[in-house]
């Protein structure tokens, strides 16, 4: 048996031990993820001026993947930072936006079930339907085959 085979098992065997069959399970068959939706990402110059921040609540459903998150997003200048939260309020990415340069920080790999590009897209999208808070927006991409729903909770003046 090589020697790669054998670590292979090895982790395997402590995986199992330490997380039961579930681990084991997921990392054979992990999470359904929507594939990334092409298209640009709008400049952080369209969006109204002045610092502001938002909070909104998005649900992802396409394919087998239903998902919900918490995004709170602020904006400084020309400068956007976009957070999605999980359900118990565990930060699941940010996205961070300087006109047109995005640069994304998540941990989660391929347990993100929405890649967050996506995410900052969509959100630029229904900032620019110029809705106020409480309101609803459905969001649907037939050609990238998911259906996002936000639900736009505040909108406010960031600065002090």
């Amino acid at each position: 048996m090589s020697e790669r085979i054998a670590s292979r098992l090895l982790i395997a065997f402590l995986l199992l031990a330490l997380g039961g069959c579930h681990t084991v399970s997921w990392l054979l068959h992990p999470p359904a993820r929507l594939p990334p939706c092409p298209g640009p990402i709008p400049s952080t110059d369209t969006l109204p001026a002045g610092d502001l921040t938002w909070r909104d609540r998005v649900r992802y459903r396409g394919g087998e993947v239903d998902v919900g998150f918490v995004l709170v997003a602020e904006k400084r200048a020309d400068r956007l930072v976009l957070v999605a939260l999980n359900t118990f309020g565990a930060q699941v990415f940010s996205a961070i936006q300087q006109q047109q340069q995005v640069r994304v920080e998540s941990r989660l790999g391929r347990a993100l079930q929405v890649p967050p590009e996506t995410v900052l897209r969509d959100w630029h999208a229904a900032r620019a339907t110029t809705i106020e808070a409480p309101a609803k927006l459905e969001l649907s991409r037939p050609e990238c085959g998911y259906t996002a729903t936000f639900v736009v909770e505040a909108i406010a003046s960031a600065s002090p």
